[in-house]
């Protein structure tokens, strides 16, 4: 599994590790780690789709920054997206997200509401062959 969930780390958070080849694989899977929190993703089916944009300086700077607009847009918007096509050049990360209204995902599917991607443990490191992220959202 490209991410799994940290026990023990916080009391009224969750805490997620996300492994990836690139780094875009790593935003992508952290995206999913996310959905994974929010609801059960086999109810997320992919009918809306969405362009995500961020800017950053550094690399857990644009992650942060990304995952905050996944939060801003399930609170303003209602979406939860399970599929991201992403792309990152010159400090700037652009995704296509592809999801579902939490309407449509519905109530009984819904399992925690992320309220901010927190700067607790947060960090990205580039491994021998992979990149890797450790991500604690505030529920």
């Amino acid at each position: 599994m490209p991410y799994r969930f940290l026990e023990n780390i916080a009391i009224a958070d969750i805490a997620f590790e996300a492994e990836a080849k690139t780094l875009e694989g790593l935003f992508a899977e952290c995206g999913k780690a996310m959905a994974e929190t929010m609801a059960d993703t086999a109810k997320i089916h992919l009918r809306e789709k969405k362009e995500i944009s961020a800017e950053g300086k550094t690399s857990e700077e644009l992650l942060y920054n990304f995952l905050s607009e996944l939060v801003y847009v399930k609170d303003v918007d209602s979406l939860i997206f399970r599929k991201f096509e992403v792309k990152i050049s010159d400090g700037k990360v652009a995704a296509k997200c592809l999801g579902d209204s939490l309407e449509k995902i519905g109530a009984g599917n819904l399992r925690n509401d992320i309220k901010a991607i927190t700067m607790h443990l947060f960090k990205i490191e580039k491994k021998k062959d992979a990149w890797k992220a450790t991500v604690v959202v505030d529920i």
